[in-house]
């Protein structure tokens, strides 16, 4: 991407767990009109983003940016992740910094684990419970739950059932890329409506960043 931004050129920086969500990020960002001046670093899984978290936020990078947040998926242990990511963060930038806050030191320091901060999934179960929740696609809903329920039927279940329901939902309705991310950056027929109340804590922390 010719005008990918640079890290040494934005003061925010948000770093999230892999480039779909990257994409998909992005997309809510500019939703918000907050994309302008983030850089957002995606970093292959939650393990590797909390064991290098030490080793990435130097003291160069704290002194240089004015906001930095995380954005990791809770799983199956929304508590667990909270604790973990409080803990390290305070530790290596000297903040006290708890799940779904930003601190008033600088830089600000913030992270939110989807899909709401205190229960399990991922921001596929986010973006699924935003998209099933409207009246407008019942019709589609029946469509794609019945086609994952017809292929758990028949031996083959999605590894995590949010991301089958995207999956399948983007398979027909973006299908150059059924990733959560590339079907949001791609789909601009309004696939993903970010007005639905469901996606409101998850912006409430990113309007601060």
């Amino acid at each position: 991407m010719p005008n990918a931004p640079k890290i040494e050129n934005c003061d925010r920086l948000l770093l999230v767990e892999g480039y779909s969500d990257l994409l998909f990020y992005a997309e809510l960002l500019k939703a918000l009109g907050r994309h302008e001046g983030v850089f957002i670093k995606p970093v292959t899984g939650r393990s590797n983003l909390t064991v290098n978290l030490d080793t990435f936020l130097t003291p160069q990078l704290l002194a240089e940016k004015t906001a930095i947040g995380l954005i990791v998926d809770a799983d199956t242990n929304a508590q667990g992740i909270s604790d973990s990511l409080s803990g390290v963060l305070s530790k290596v930038t000297g903040q006290v910094v708890s799940a779904g806050n930003w601190t008033n030191g600088k830089p600000r320091i913030g992270f939110f684990v989807v899909p709401d901060g205190s229960s399990s999934g991922e921001i596929e179960s986010l973006v699924w419970q935003a998209w099933a929740g409207d009246p407008a696609n019942s019709r589609s809903r029946q469509c794609v739950e019945s086609y994952v329920g017809c292929m758990n039927e028949a031996g083959f279940q999605p590894h995590s059932p949010h991301k089958g329901l995207i999956s399948s939902l983007l398979a027909i309705r973006y299908d150059e890329d059924p990733r959560l991310g590339p079907g949001a950056r791609g789909a601009r027929e309004g696939i993903f409506d970010f007005t639905r109340p469901e996606y409101n804590p998850l912006k409430t922390f990113l309007s601060k960043l």
